[in-house]
């Protein structure tokens, strides 16, 4: 018998030791942009390539819709991120987590509206009026709306669901104008010449890109944003990359993107 409970008990104590030593594994999330199977494709195979180059579980989980997206985004349920400067700089300021590394270049946006409404020359011209965006937390969205901090005085939203639809709102008179990315409005503008123009220019943004929580250790901080920097970090990151039309990775700083965690200021429960 006393055999019996000394073998429990170095058994407990073994175990209790090797749950010490295994490493944590780490949660990897971004907005739900795609179904399951693209998401794996694009986000998984960035999670395993960091589980290999980091030798640390980092394990993707799919989120299916913006709602259970921004609560994990505010309650910071996850260690890695990949989604836009407004999710970034709020968690910087927030939670203290650290931007890592962002697709190079930045986001710039226009305010485009249709080029015979004389009526609508400014973003003031807009007051009462209703804009074609997405629906919130969609970045050019919270950038339009924080143009207009007075919400009796801003413009009512007609939801589309691609930038293109923006346009051919406008041309059709279901919006008097739109936000649209820069290179998503002159594809537009070459496909409906003298059509549309921009009334107003946004400044840029930085890009989109991967931030990581405070609860991950500096050390592996260190080694994540070193594989992703990496030749093989590139090549783990070109479905990525292409999504977007981006060729590069770039390290970025907290500085960068702390001024745009007041986007946010408009939904609920930030």
């Amino acid at each position: 018998m006393r055999h019996y409970v000394a073998v429990i008990a170095i058994s407990l104590l073994c175990g209790s030791a090797i749950a010490k030593t295994q490493a944590p594994t780490y949660t990897f999330i971004a907005p739900p942009r795609q179904g399951p199977a693209a998401a794996q494709a694009i986000y998984g195979k960035i999670a395993e390539f960091l589980t290999q180059a980091t030798n640390t579980p980092i394990t993707f989980r799919y989120i299916n819709n913006w709602l259970t997206y921004t609560e994990n985004v505010r309650t910071n349920k996850a260690d890695i991120y990949f989604d836009g400067p407004s999710f970034i700089g709020w968690r910087i300021s927030h939670w203290h987590d650290r931007a890592a590394v962002a697709l190079s270049g930045n986001l710039n946006f226009v305010v485009v509206a249709k080029a015979d409404n004389h009526a609508v020359s400014r973003i003031k011209d807009l007051i009462g009026r209703g804009i074609c965006a997405f629906s919130p937390p969609n970045l050019g969205t919270l950038t339009l709306d924080s143009w207009f901090p007075n919400p009796a005085r801003r413009p009512y939203t007609v939801v589309i669901h691609n930038f293109a639809e923006g346009v051919h709102n406008i041309i059709t008179g279901k919006c008097v104008a739109a936000i649209e990315p820069v290179p998503i409005y002159k594809q537009m503008a070459a496909k409906f010449p003298g059509a549309i123009h921009v009334i107003y220019k946004a400044s840029p943004l930085p890009n989109q890109g991967f931030s990581i929580s405070s609860r991950v250790p500096p050390a592996l901080q260190e080694k994540i944003i070193a594989a992703l920097l990496s030749p093989a970090g590139l090549a783990a990151t070109k479905p990525l990359r292409d999504m977007f039309g981006h060729k590069s990775l770039v390290a970025v700083t907290d500085s960068a993107y702390l001024p745009d965690r007041k986007l946010l200021d408009v939904m609920v429960g930030f």
